[in-house]
């Protein structure tokens, strides 16, 4: 089997683990293992006081913790995956919707997310959403909150 067809079997596995919503427990510390060590998941428009980037596979975890804890009903849709010239690379369109738990507000959004897999890993993941749709849902007292709860969780401190 190709490079290709390898990593585009590790694409489909991650988001495969995601059809029914996002997992919880033991499911999800077995999905947190798709992220390699030296992962990275960028955000490029990410609204302050949200990460632009989450560094290394810990890190992303503790994320990964806050955010589907806070969309417990995420649902995935209209997922496109498109393989690319370079084996390790998927561009990939998708539209993600959910009630956000902590104040009820609808989060609806669509990505553009880039993917590269290497030896059967995440390394990266970077996704282009509408900032303003993640405010208006979130709010900026929540992302902060969740922001520190990750920090927290990672051992790290928050600068204010």
């Amino acid at each position: 089997m190709s490079t290709q067809a390898e990593n585009r079997k590790v694409v489909d596995g991650f988001w495969g683990d995601l059809e029914g919503g996002p997992p919880t427990g033991a499911e999800l510390e077995k999905w947190k293992r798709w992220f390699a060590d030296d992962a990275v998941w960028e955000m490029p428009f990410a609204p302050e006081p949200l990460a632009t980037s989450v560094p290394g596979g810990a890190l992303i975890g503790h994320f990964v913790d806050w955010f589907f804890e806070s969309v417990p009903d995420l649902a995935i849709d209209s997922l496109v995956v498109h393989d690319t010239t370079d084996p390790e690379l998927f561009i990939l369109e998708l539209h993600g919707k959910a009630t956000v738990r902590q104040n009820g507000n609808i989060y609806a959004n669509t990505y553009c997310t880039h993917m590269r897999i290497r030896d059967g890993k995440v390394i990266l993941m970077r996704e282009y959403f509408d900032p303003n749709v993640v405010k208006q849902a979130f709010g900026t007292e929540l992302i902060a909150e969740g922001m520190s709860k990750v920090m927290a969780a990672a051992g790290l401190e928050v600068s204010q």
